[in-house]
């Protein structure tokens, strides 16, 4: 399998030198799932925006789709890993849905016939059509989602990472959600407290504390281990306990 992201001896602190990562390494392969999870300030978030250069670090090495991440490479990498924001009101921001969705692809500088073909077809592919004139600040929190997803969609990434995409949502459009992400053909990154939703989506699962990666593996065998869960601030999800 190919890989896409590559991760090098990664470390990173903040500015009040609270260490936020150590020593990872990670490697992601074309088509993966992979969920990522930990206790609260185990270094998830950090970890995910090093992934799209939003953070820098000048320790380790990062490469995404065979490019170093460096100045010359940051734009080019950011068009091929979408990330959608826990929030969806830190991605929406525009009058309409069309227009928070069409803005992405504006700003590639395609023409006008690609920006209303990417933009319709990220809405079908998030069950939004014929949203495009409504205002995304007077949608459901799911329905905000949704779009929010579709704004990352319309650019074509090669890798979609989410943090906490099932997060503040009511059961259903939580299962819709689910539903929808299971059928996208891309390379998936999730960041979740949401165990039962990673079970369903993701086949791989890393387990981070204190900022280091303490297992890597099976979701299913991984989240199956009492002990390892237990050690690292997580319970087991209920569909797994005897």
């Amino acid at each position: 399998m190919k890989k896409v992201i590559e991760i090098n001896d990664l470390c990173y602190s903040y500015p009040d030198e609270k260490i936020a990562l150590e020593n990872i390494n990670l490697d992601i392969f074309e088509g993966e799932s992979v969920g990522i999870v930990g206790a609260n300030g185990a270094g998830k978030t950090t970890l995910i925006l090093h992934i799209n250069g939003i953070i820098r670090s000048n320790n380790g090495n990062i490469k995404v789709i065979d490019m170093e991440m460096t100045d010359k490479n940051i734009r080019k990498i950011r068009s091929k890993v979408g990330l959608v924001f826990q929030n969806p009101e830190d991605q929406l921001f525009s009058p309409t849905v069309f227009e928070d969705v069409s803005f992405g692809p504006l700003n590639m500088k395609l023409s006008p016939d690609e920006v209303i073909k990417r933009t319709t077809d990220a809405l079908e592919m998030v069950e939004m059509s014929g949203f495009e004139n409504r205002s995304s600040h007077h949608l459901s929190e799911g329905e905000k989602k949704r779009i929010s997803i579709a704004t990352v969609l319309s650019m074509n990434p090669e890798i979609l990472v989410l943090d906490e995409p099932t997060s503040n949502l009511d059961p259903k459009h939580r299962r819709e959600l689910i539903h929808l992400l299971k059928k996208f053909n891309k390379t998936i990154i999730i960041v979740s407290h949401d165990l039962e939703a990673m079970l369903e989506l993701c086949d791989r699962t890393v387990l981070m504390n204190k900022g280091e990666i303490v297992k890597d593996g099976k979701t299913r065998e991984l989240m199956s281990d009492r002990k390892l869960m237990e050690d690292n601030y997580l319970e087991c999800p209920l569909s797994l306990k005897n």
